[in-house]
C-alpha cells in the first residue's frame, strides 16, 4: 500500500514538473521530485551558518543567521500558532492551522511526505527549499564544486532569473491553483497579500552580494530597475492566467472575489473617498478587478516600449468593462492581453535601463497617483513600492546621493500608516512632488 501511494505521488509530481516544462518554466520547489533535507542541512557554521560574511568567499555564508534574524518567512509558521492566526483558522472552522493544509502550503516549505527527508521540519517555516528546491540531489555536489548549471540541472531553483523568482513568489503573494487564497480567507481576516519582486527583495533583506563572481555564475540576474519592470508584467501575466483558470469562475452565483480590488469595496466611508480606479473604466458601486499590476505594466511599456502601450491602455479598460457583462467575457479579454503582456515581457527583459529611462519610469508611475480621479488604495501601494525600487536603482547603479528624495518617501510612507485614515489628496501632493523632484536627480 505505501508503496502504491509512493508511486502516486511521484507521478503526480511528474505531471506537475512536464506542465511546468510545457508552460516555458522550470517546476516550482513543491512540484519538482527531489526530497527537501532541511534547514540544518544547510546551516554549518562553514556552509551558511556564519555570524558573519565571508570577505574570501564566493558567498557571503551568513545566509542562514539573515534569514532567520530578518527574514519574516522565517517567522511563517509561528504566525499559525499566535493569536491572528488561531482567530482567522475559527473564522474558517479549522481547529488547528498548524495541520491545516490550506494554511501550510503557504506558511511552511509544504511538499508531499514522499519529499520530506530525515531533518524536515514544517517548524521551519518557508525554509530555504520552499524557495531554492530541494537539495537531495544537488546539496553534496554544489558544496565539492559544481558548475551553476549542473546544480539547476539537479533540482535548485533559479531564483536569479526574475520571471521564475517573480512566479515562483507570486504562487502565495497572488494565489494559483496550487496554492489557492481566496476570499473566503481574506473575508476570515487574512492580511492583504500585495507584492513586488524588486522592494520586497530589498526588505526582506538580500542575503546574496551580486558581485563579478556571482555574476559570471549567475549571469541572468537582473536587479533594480529591470527587476522592477520584469516583475510587474510577471504578475500581470499571472493574474490573467488566473482569470482565465477554473479557480476564477467556478464560484457559484458570484465570480471569486478575491480576483477583484478589496479596498474599492472595503474602506471607511468618513470622509467619502470612492474613486474610478487608476486603471479607469468603470461607475461609482460597480466592482473593479484588482488591476494594480496591470496599471503598473502600463507605466512600464509607455516608458519602454511605446508601440504596445495604447494597445494595453485599451486592452485594460476592455477587460474592466468586461466585469459589467459576464465571466466568459473578461476570460476572453484576458487572454488577448496576456498575448500582449508576453510579447512585452520578451521586448523588455531584452532591455537595460538606463538613468533617464529609470528616472521617466519614476515620473510615469507618481503621475499614475497624481491624478484628480486617481490613486485608489490598492493601485497606491505599488506605486510606492515602484518608487522605493526604482529610487534604490539610481542609488545604487547611477550615483544618485543616498539621502536623495528621503522626505518625500517619508511622507509617501506616511500615508500608509494603518493608525491613519488613507489621505488620497495628501498622497497626490506627495507624488507631484516627486515628479518634479526627481528631474533633478
Amino acid at each position: 500500500m505505501l508503496g502504491s501511494t509512493l508511486r502516486g505521488v511521484m507521478g503526480v509530481l511528474a505531471l506537475a514538473c512536464a506542465a511546468s516544462a510545457l508552460a516555458g518554466h522550470p517546476p516550482m520547489p513543491f512540484e519538482s521530485p527531489w526530497q527537501h533535507l532541511g534547514v540544518a542541512t544547510c546551516a554549518g557554521s562553514n556552509c551558511h551558518g556564519s555570524q558573519r560574511p565571508f570577505d574570501d568567499s564566493p558567498v557571503m555564508q551568513n545566509e542562514y543567521f539573515t534569514w532567520e534574524r530578518n527574514d519574516a518567512h522565517s517567522n511563517a509558521f509561528k504566525l499559525l500558532q499566535g493569536a491572528d492566526g488561531k482567530r482567522i483558522a475559527d473564522n474558517l472552522g479549522i481547529k488547528d492551522a498548524t495541520k491545516a493544509e490550506e494554511c501550510l502550503v503557504c506558511h511552511t516549505d509544504y511538499v508531499a511526505p514522499a519529499q520530506r527527508g530525515r531533518r524536515y521540519a514544517m517548524s521551519e517555516g518557508v525554509a530555504c527549499e520552499a524557495c531554492h528546491g530541494g537539495a537531495q540531489d544537488w546539496l553534496g555536489p554544489h558544496v565539492s564544486g559544481n558548475s551553476h548549471q549542473q546544480n539547476l540541472d539537479a533540482g535548485l531553483y533559479p531564483l536569479e532569473d526574475p520571471v521564475a523568482r517573480t512566479r515562483l513568489c507570486l504562487q502565495c503573494h497572488l494565489g494559483t491553483g496550487d496554492k489557492p487564497i481566496d476570499h473566503r480567507i481574506m473575508g476570515a481576516g487574512h492580511p492583504p497579500l500585495e507584492f513586488e519582486v524588486g522592494a520586497f527583495t530589498l526588505y526582506q533583506p538580500e542575503h546574496f552580494r551580486v558581485d563579478a563572481d556571482y555574476l559570471e555564475r549567475k549571469p541572468a540576474h537582473v536587479s533594480g530597475a529591470r527587476l522592477w519592470a520584469i516583475g510587474q508584467i510577471v504578475a500581470a501575466q499571472l493574474y490573467l492566467e488566473e482569470l482565465r483558470s477554473p479557480r476564477f469562475k467556478d464560484h457559484g452565483l458570484f465570480p471569486e472575489l478575491v480576483f477583484f480590488d478589496c479596498n474599492a469595496c472595503h474602506h471607511p466611508m468618513r470622509p467619502p473617498r470612492w474613486s474610478t480606479g487608476t486603471g479607469g473604466a468603470l461607475d461609482a458601486g460597480e466592482p473593479r478587478l484588482m488591476d494594480a499590476y496591470l496599471v503598473m505594466s502600463g507605466a512600464v511599456l509607455t516608458v519602454l516600449t511605446p508601440d504596445a502601450s495604447g494597445r494595453w491602455q485599451d486592452g485594460l479598460r476592455g477587460l474592466q468593462q468586461a466585469s459589467r457583462e459576464s465571466v466568459g467575457k473578461i476570460q476572453e479579454r484576458a487572454a488577448a492581453l496576456s498575448g500582449l503582456a508576453e510579447q512585452s515581457l520578451q521586448q523588455v527583459g531584452s532591455q537595460m535601463i538606463d538613468k533617464a529611462q529609470t528616472i521617466a519610469l519614476m515620473q510615469q508611475v507618481a503621475r499614475l497617483g497624481a491624478g484628480p480621479r486617481a490613486a485608489d488604495y490598492t493601485s497606491a501601494k505599488q506605486i510606492y513600492y515602484a518608487i522605493d525600487s526604482l529610487l534604490a536603482d539610481l542609488k545604487r547603479q547611477h550615483g544618485v546621493g543616498k539621502d536623495a528624495l528621503n522626505a518625500e518617501m517619508d511622507l509617501l510612507f506616511t500615508a500608509f500608516d494603518p493608525s491613519r485614515p488613507f489621505d488620497p489628496a495628501a498622497l497626490r501632493k506627495t507624488l507631484q512632488q516627486i515628479s518634479q523632484r526627481v528631474t533633478t536627480l
